[in-house]
């Protein structure tokens, strides 16, 4: 049986198609930020980063949910367990969804739908806190997550 081989795509792919879907609302040489309205005026920001490690081209997708001192810590690793794709960490102070690929697994396709993935996973875990607060904003700029990773 002849299977056709899809063509890996690149960071620069990635970014590319993100750009012609979305109207990105940050953008650097490393990473990119799409920003995700939800009803009730809500707003979801994901980071998009690349990274090398391992001899392997990376790329993760993160969005901030909640401060530290606003979920317990036994509750926010049940929360993880039951995330469908990533986990919740702790960055800083603040707690983001998390979910990192490597590049040449990505479908152009998919790369929605992981993106989705985290910004509803966030804006859920946002919402179901007691005295609902925004964590969007605690999320780093972009350029800080590029000098961080540098």
């Amino acid at each position: 049986m002849w299977y056709k081989l899809r063509p890996v795509p690149t960071w620069t792919d990635i970014k590319d198609h993100a750009r012609s879907s979305y109207k990105l609302a940050d953008e650097q040489d490393h990473s990119f930020k799409v920003v995700f309205a939800y009803p009730d005026n809500r707003l979801q920001a994901v980071i998009v980063s690349h990274y090398r490690a391992m001899d392997r081209s990376w790329v993760d997708f993160s969005s901030a949910c909640c401060r530290a001192d606003r979920m317990d810590p036994e509750a926010a690793l049940q929360q993880s367990f039951n995330l469908a794709v990533g986990s919740l960490c702790l960055d800083g102070d603040v707690y983001v969804v998390r979910h990192t690929a490597m590049v040449d697994h990505i479908h152009l396709t998919d790369l929605e739908l992981s993106m989705h993935a985290v910004a509803r996973a966030a804006d859920q875990i946002e919402q179901a806190l007691p005295l609902y607060e925004p964590a969007s904003d605690t999320l780093p700029d972009v350029d800080e997550v590029e000098q961080e990773r540098a």
